[in-house]
Formats: C-alpha cells, structure tokens, sequence
C-alpha cells in the first residue's frame, strides 16, 4: 500500500488500476488535451476512446435499469439512453476534449462527432439532464418545453439522485 502512494505522488500523471501491476499502469490525459479515435459507448454517459474511459462532462444520464413510466407502460430509461449513444457515435471517430478530472480520478471529456457536441445533443434530446455545471442548461430548457426523452415520461426519476438510491422525480 505504501509503495502505491510513493509511486502515485512521484508519478502524479499516471493513474494506476485497482491491482498494482506494472501491466495495468495508464497514462492520464492532461486537461485541454484532444484525444480522437473511434468511440465505444460502455454506458450512457460513459465511452472508451483509445483505451481511455471517458465520462461525458456536463451531463448525468439515466443509470442501466433505471425504470420509467411512458404512456401506461414501464421502460428501461438507462437502456433507451445508451442505445440512442450507440446510434449516434458507437464504432465512429470521436473528438474528446480532455475537461478535467473528477473527484473519484475519471477523465472528464467533452466528445465531438462531425463537429456536434454530443454531451449537448444527447441533454437537448432528454437522453440526459444538465448536472454539475450549467454548459448546457439552455439544451435542457429546450427538451423540457418539447418533453423530450425524460422530460416527456409520466413518471421520471433524476439520475443524479436515483444513483444514491433516493427516487425524486423530475
């Protein structure tokens, strides 16, 4: 453990996976940096560019098997979120803007496909909401005015809480 710390603080740019193995060492993106390459939606605000695991910066999508109600009937909203990823940038070349860091040591990014903003894209068309920053709060204003995605559920719980487990609705 002490090594671990001793080798952290001597290499601060380098982030080193849960098992300490000289196998498993990744070299983190410094902030600002572009990074491109063909994108891999693991979640619906989660994607891999080059081996790089990259959370959507801005945003907060519905978690996998987080359920909604829509016209009667109950869905999969984490599903339906990612899917829609899928479609959009899933296997294509991505541009992803290296935002920081956050509090748990993930690369924020902000990823681009033929020059859209795909964290604005995915909030304007309800397939996640505007957290942790305001960026995108005019998108969200415009997908809550239409009732796009999650704003056009009957019954919709915020990801931002539903992960910690409390169901408020949105």
């Amino acid at each position: 453990m002490i090594r671990h710390r001793l080798f952290y603080r001597l290499f601060p740019f380098v982030r080193i996976s849960r098992f300490f193995s000289p196998f498993r060492v990744h070299v983190r993106p410094k902030k600002g940096k572009t990074i491109s390459g063909k994108a891999y939606v693991t979640d619906a605000d989660d994607i891999k560019v080059n081996g790089i695991k990259i959370r959507l910066h801005g945003i907060d999508a519905p978690e996998y098997r987080q359920l909604a109600k829509r016209k009667g009937t109950w869905y999969d909203q984490g599903k339906w979120s990612k899917i829609e990823l899928i479609k959009e940038i899933g296997g294509k070349r991505v541009k992803v803007k290296v935002a920081g860091f956050d509090k748990f040591g993930r690369t924020l990014g902000v990823v681009f496909h033929d020059g859209k903003d795909i964290c604005g894209w995915m909030v304007q068309n309800g397939l996640a909401i505007a957290a942790y920053d305001d960026k995108y709060k005019s998108q969200e204003h415009i997908a809550r005015r239409k009732k796009l995605g999650v704003w056009g559920d009957e019954i919709s719980y915020s990801p931002v809480l539903y992960k910690h487990g409390v169901k408020k609705r949105l």
